[in-house]
């Protein structure tokens, strides 16, 4: 029976024999030596691990020369020098916990008369970690550190073994999880890591809830169609999904017949996923199928659209760009919500946590084991699991019990007769922050096409762009000079989203605080960031506010009198109070906004006459406090003008008008002009968080609203339903 050598620096030299299947001896037979250093094991060997004196104790593995681990080429390699350490940990009287829960999560209780004694050895990923002919490959990436660990449970009662007893029964059982047969011969209770950096794959199946966006551009049809778009519904994708992140796979053993497998992030790591929606969908394979099943859950006619994409008479060329944009799309909104459900704050668990029964496996349940180990969850992420395996927990499942919003914005579709006629006649393409859908007419598309992003959009341009056909949507809807037609109420949406490929704390705080404006649930009081982190690296910050039609007028109208400039330019005001920090670098933007008869002075001197105000601030601080008077004051009078109209507009039905009368269409032809002039002098200001915050502050607080961060290092979700309850927390 093959030996290890057990070594101190004070003597001790014991050969420890490995079990008969050790894992050692098959795959890292050149591993005969063990020298502790830094323990003086022989003075405390006799001892048993009850003894009072005996606390948790470290000594570090160091190794005269380089080992090799693996099996059909080098996995893992032990340099020489420091390459591990041995542990044993003796938890507090009440108990402890076997792993930092801050680092990966979701640690193992320890009881106070239980001692768990460790071997851990860290190494190098060889050059054949991703070989194919491989076991020992467990995703992890040629080159990164890995960190590969036993913990071995001994229980105090009936008798607890000596130090050196326990130590040798854990080197002897030592086991490197390279296939379901290694695990088999796990004691109850023991525990095997490995940490590194690598990739996993899997299958992953999505509901995503298309929710139609109609928005209104300035040359309307006189007379208007009814709208014929419906709120939306579910199209289901599948896709294959890749990883890539610094994790730990853990396996335990929790009783005679069963062992967990789960994959743990690391807190604080960087982590990304890659999707590809080729899998299948819903409706079929290919993605003229998929852009038919979006189709046909947002028009009312449905069945004509979903079957007529083909015969649109749209050209070949046009229809493969308009499956690439769907695709795309499809594959972007699936990565923010995996990534989002990996580096979310409420996230403590395992990503993947399945147990199996070994006595149970077939032959399909063996081979996804198998696979699992080998960074592949392809078949523990299907739609029935094999015999023998249950899913503990798994962030592809969840993906598609709770769904995902997929915004489809239909920029001009009151223009058109049919959610099909703007497709044939216009451009579909997707938002790469995103992954949300626009489908416009060609003029519309041209100011917002990227030249880098094929089938893409620029954000910035479509952002504002969106802001200026949100703004005429929610006039014309609160003058009620837009048809919705029967059916359910379809809201208008007003959305600010952003992709930073690197995000400081400040830009990360600066987005909660946006969520905090809009009145969105918090986290308790406590700070969701993760501290120590300067650079959160890339993410996505979405946020939307939503009005349907019995709302819409609220932004223009108190009762049946317009709202005066005065209170915009106040709830502009708090929009700015609600967004910047104190002790953020512009904290001195609250000294324009906070004084009613400062505000005054403000208004008084005029926007290039503001120095003499504020002459404790420098020249480039007062430009800034001079450009957030403009915006204000520039949507406050904007916004005042619409609610005149909006006014008149709602006396003239008061009184028993249609909107079909000469005087409803001549008072809509005057706001039509008006309209144009805010359009063209539109400030990007009214497409960020203010613009939003300033809207839902003026409507009474009563929006629906929603905010999303999604990061490499961070996620954040938040939503509420509009309503007179919602807002009694946000006045």
């Amino acid at each position: 029976m093959p030996t290890i050598q057990l070594t101190d620096q004070f003597g001790l030299d014991v050969d420890v024999k490995t079990d008969v299947l050790s894992s050692l001896e098959k795959y890292a037979a050149s591993l005969t030596k063990l020298p502790l250093t830094g323990l003086n094991l022989q003075s405390i060997a006799d001892l048993t691990l009850a003894n009072p004196s005996v606390t948790s104790l470290h000594a570090g593995l160091t190794f005269d020369r380089p080992v090799n681990i693996g099996s059909g080429g080098v996995t893992l390699a032990l340099e020489g020098g420091l390459g591990g350490s041995m542990d044993i940990y003796v938890p507090p009287p009440g108990g402890g916990s076997l792993f930092a829960a801050d680092l990966y999560g979701e640690s193992i209780p320890v009881a106070s008369a239980e001692r768990y004694v460790s071997i851990a050895l860290n190494a190098s990923a060889g050059p054949d970690i991703c070989a194919t002919i491989n076991q020992l490959t467990f995703g992890f990436q040629p080159g990164v550190k890995v960190s590969l660990a036993n913990f071995r449970k001994f229980e105090m009662q009936p008798a607890a073994p000596s130090i050196l007893e326990a130590v040798e029964t854990t080197i002897s059982g030592f086991c490197i999880p390279g296939s379901p047969d290694d695990l088999r011969t796990l004691a109850v209770d023991s525990v095997v890591t490995l940490e590194g950096t690598g990739s996993i794959t899997f299958h992953a199946k999505a509901n995503l809830l298309a929710a139609a966006n109609p928005l209104a551009t300035l040359d309307l049809p006189s007379p208007l169609p009814a709208l014929d778009v419906s709120a939306g519904g579910s199209v289901t994708v599948a896709a294959s999904c890749s990883v890539n992140w610094e994790y730990q796979l853990r396996v335990r053993r929790l009783d005679a017949g069963r062992i967990s497998l789960g994959f743990y992030r690391k807190r604080g790591s960087e982590t990304t996923v890659s999707v590809d929606a080729c899998a299948g969908v819903s409706a079929g394979t290919a993605s003229t199928d998929l852009f038919s099943s979006v189709i046909a859950v947002i028009s009312k006619s449905a069945e004509v659209d979903s079957s007529a994409i083909q015969s649109l008479g749209v050209p070949d060329d046009q229809l493969k760009a308009i499956g690439e944009a769907v695709k795309n799309a499809a594959q972007r909104k699936l990565e923010i919500s995996l990534v989002a459900a990996l580096t979310a704050a409420e996230s403590h668990g395992a990503a993947f946590l399945y147990e199996f029964d070994l006595n149970s496996l077939d032959a399909a349940g063996t081979a996804a084991l198998a696979a699992a180990l080998h960074g592949d969850l392809s078949g523990l992420t299907g739609d029935s699991l094999p015999a023998g395996v249950q899913m503990v927990r798994s962030i592809a499942t969840d993906l598609q019990q709770t769904g995902l919003t997929w915004k489809i914005n239909l920029l001009g579709i009151y223009n058109y007769i049919s959610t099909s006629e703007l497709v044939r006649q216009g451009t579909v393409v997707y938002e790469p922050a995103t992954g949300d859908l626009v489908i416009t007419d060609k003029a519309t598309a041209q100011r917002f096409a990227a030249a880098t992003v094929n089938f893409g959009a620029d954000t910035d341009k479509l952002r504002h762009v969106l802001a200026d056909s949100f703004f005429i949507t929610a006039v014309y809807r609160g003058s009620r000079s837009l048809i919705s037609g029967p059916g359910p109420e379809i809201e208008c949406s007003h959305s600010y989203f952003q992709l930073r490929a690197s995000t400081s704390a400040d830009e990360m705080r600066a987005a909660l605080a946006a969520a905090a404006a809009l009145g969105l649930p918090d986290t308790g009081g406590a700070n969701p960031l993760p501290a120590g982190i300067d650079d959160f690296g890339s993410t996505m910050v979405y946020a939307e506010t939503s009005y349907d039609d019995a709302l819409t007028p609220a932004l223009f109208l108190n009762g049946a009198d317009p709202k005066p400039q005065d209170e915009f330019e106040s709830a502009g005001r708090q929009a700015i109070r609600l967004l910047v920090r104190s002790d953020a670098a512009d904290g001195f933007r609250l000294l324009g906004v906070a004084d009613d008869a400062l505000w005054a002075k403000m208004r008084a001197a005029g926007q290039f006459n503001l120095a003499p105000l504020f002459p404790g601030l420098t020249e480039p601080e007062v430009v800034v406090i001079a450009a957030d008077y403009s915006v204000i004051v520039w949507w406050a009078e904007a916004m005042a003008a619409c609610a005149k109209t909006v006014a008149a507009m709602h006396r003239l039905l008061a009184a028993g008008s249609d909107a079909a009368s000469p005087q409803f269409l001549a008072l809509r032809a005057g706001l039509a002009k008006t309209l144009a002039q805010v359009a063209g002098n539109t400030k990007e200001e009214f497409g960020q968080p203010w613009g939003l915050v300033a809207m839902d502050r003026v409507s009474g607080c009563r929006a629906a609203a929603r905010v999303q961060i999604a990061g490499a290092r961070f996620a954040f979700a938040r939503s509420s339903g509009a309503g007179l309850a919602a807002a009694a927390g946000r006045s």
